[in-house]
């Protein structure tokens, strides 16, 4: 079952490609309406690509670049798949989660169990419904390596950037957004918690 979970594939039966239905079934697909839609996929993605790499070139600092790259790249990886088509590939998120932790030992860090058991409550009790099964994947892998004031932070950008997101879609569009991608405001949240503001801190009382 593990090893099915880890190499699954789409089933064969559908001969269209997986972009091919999501562009005709959700048309109304918010990434759809954006301009970057209309770009060509080789401007598209070197766009991409810059504005990943400037968000990597502010967060990286010389004691932890590795760690940083792989936490940021997975991070990125895993926003897009959630972006383009709400999902989190078990291929792409057990191996990401195990480089994390690699790179995480590699530095010397140290597992945070009060996190992990901070954050089981909050999802049994507040967020049962309200999250999907793989940005919970997602939070998990990240929590055991973030102190509990960063969790709770994290968890507090990241929401309070959704509910921005979710209000300002319906503001410009006019429509009830039915889902809403979460694992990107997740990526935020980490960026600015851990990346950014540790950093800061670290800067200002050191």
């Amino acid at each position: 079952m593990l090893l099915q979970t880890l190499f699954w594939n789409p089933p064969k039966s559908d001969s269209r490609s997986h972009y091919q239905k999501v562009n005709k079934v959700s048309d109304n697909h918010w990434f759809f309406r954006l301009p970057t839609r209309w770009l060509s996929p080789l401007l598209y993605w070197a766009f991409t690509c810059l504005c990943y790499g400037g968000l990597c070139g502010v967060a990286f600092h010389a004691s932890e670049s590795f760690l940083a790259f792989v936490w940021l790249t997975s991070a990125f990886l895993l926003s897009l798949t959630d972006l383009i088509d709400y999902s989190v590939y078990p291929q792409l998120l057990y191996p990401a989660h195990l480089l994390l932790a690699l790179a995480q030992l590699r530095s010397g860090a140290s597992f945070q169990w009060l996190s992990l058991g901070l954050l089981v409550p909050l999802v049994f009790f507040v967020w049962q419904e309200k999250m999907g099964g793989g940005d919970l994947l997602v939070l998990a892998g990240w929590s055991i390596w973030l102190a509990p004031t960063n969790l709770l932070a994290l968890l507090l950008v990241a929401s309070s950037l959704g509910l921005l997101a979710f209000f300002s879609y319906q503001g410009i569009w006019k429509k009830r957004l039915a889902q809403l991608p979460f694992v990107p405001f997740l990526s935020l949240g980490l960026l600015i918690v851990r990346f950014l503001v540790f950093h800061t801190f670290d800067a200002f009382f050191l």
